[in-house]
């Protein structure tokens, strides 16, 4: 177990790959990608339609189901040495959406879900558990899914919760399948592509659409996958102990680290990076606003007579409802309605006193909306034309 492992290394932020030589093999590939993954859309709603067909003959539907996703691109190769399937439920690592569609092909194991219906889950190779959002309750669920014993029914659980990156930890495995069952079968996985055409698996904050549209974009992503030997309860043991010993025989295949690290430890670094995004976004639209000033001098200004009447609306603001406007008044007029929404500039201390005066009594509840925003107006044109000495001009 590493403790210097930080979630930051467990999850990819690019989809495109880091090295000069990948990347330049991505844009040569990118025109061919489009037409294929084009052609594998309709490939795949013909797919659809021959597997409701077939969905009462599963041992035709699954072989032939398995040719149908080659053709999409997802290929799975069993690894040398692996062991024989000897449990009712299976526990794997986590690197993409699609994981339990390539390990179900070959094992015939149907993966829990709370996104489908009993019906739509047990055609792709699912058992759904949407009526149910206890881990408990999820558990007598699954447990009676695979108490019959004349039937072949197996699962297959990602005790991760949540995909990684693959390449330096596992995130630390739910105890889940030992509560289904005293006999968990470990298996490893790995997911590699073509080098000119290495696109990240699952990249942090990306969409199902995004993901699939990738997956459909490369020629090939080849799953392979090791069966471990059964890890059995011993006497007394708790159910995470012998979860931590199927995490460890799973990153030792993969030769990667187990960690302390957890699905709430990635859903927390998601939400942050995501806010980091948004906040970036705001910032580059605000200086991108600022900078273009000079390519228009009319809003340049404009934005600068306003900014005299309404010193504390952020610059920005003005620039953006101008480009709408073309108006100084109508502008202001926005401001002082409350249409354009923003942040005050909080005023410097050095900004210029006014004469010294009582302050009048607030008397904005009277009267009706056009008197008080008139009044607004008003006030803002006799503060501009006072400091810039305007008075010989008003009649």
């Amino acid at each position: 177990m590493s403790s210097n492992i930080n979630i930051e290394k467990l999850v990819e932020k690019s989809r495109f790959p880091k090295t000069v030589n990948e990347t330049l093999g991505v844009i040569a590939y990118f025109p061919f990608g489009v037409v294929i993954a084009a052609l594998r859309v309709f490939i795949l709603v013909n797919a659809i339609f021959l597997t409701i067909i077939l969905s009462n003959y599963p041992k035709v539907r699954r072989p032939l189901l398995r040719i149908i996703l080659g053709v999409l691109g997802l290929i799975v190769i069993e690894k040398e040495n692996s062991a024989s399937k000897n449990s009712r439920v299976l526990a794997s690592n986590s690197l993409s959406i699609f994981d339990f569609i390539a390990l179900h092909l070959v094992t015939g194991a149907y993966t829990p879900t709370l996104a489908f219906s009993e019906t739509i889950a047990f055609f792709i190779g699912m058992v759904s558990v949407k009526p149910h959002d206890m881990t408990a309750v999820n558990g007598l669920v699954l447990k009676n899914f695979i108490s019959d014993e004349n039937d072949e029914k197996s699962l297959l659980l990602f005790p991760e919760e949540a995909s990684t990156n693959g390449k330096y930890a596992l995130l630390r495995f739910s105890s889940l399948p030992a509560v289904v069952s005293d006999n968990v079968q470990p298996v490893a996985l790995k997911i590699t592509r073509p080098f000119f055409a290495n696109i990240n698996l699952s990249v942090l904050g990306s969409s199902i659409f995004s993901e699939i549209f990738w997956f459909f974009f490369v020629p090939y992503t080849k799953f392979e996958y090791k069966l471990l030997e059964v890890i059995k309860k011993s006497k007394n043991e708790t159910n995470d102990t012998m979860m931590l010993r199927v995490e460890t025989a799973i990153s030792k295949e993969l030769n990667i680290s187990t960690s302390e690290l957890t699905i709430k430890d990635k859903n927390e670094y998601l939400e942050k990076y995501l806010l980091e995004l948004e906040e970036k976004a705001r910032n580059r639209n605000k200086w991108s606003t600022i900078d273009n000033l000079d390519d228009d001098p009319d809003i340049f200004r404009m934005a600068a007579q306003v900014a005299d009447v309404l010193p504390y609306v952020p610059q920005h603001a003005i620039v953006a409802n101008l480009r709408r406007t073309r108006s100084v008044d109508i502008t202001i007029t926005n401001i002082l309605d409350g249409t354009i929404r923003y942040t005050p500039v909080p005023l410097t201390c050095n900004a210029p006193k006014s004469e010294s005066k009582k302050p009048e009594p607030n008397n904005f509840g009277v009267g009706s909306f056009m008197e008080r925003k008139t009044k607004l107006i008003e006030e803002a044109r006799q503060r501009y034309i006072k400091k810039h000495g305007l008075h010989h001009l008003v009649q």
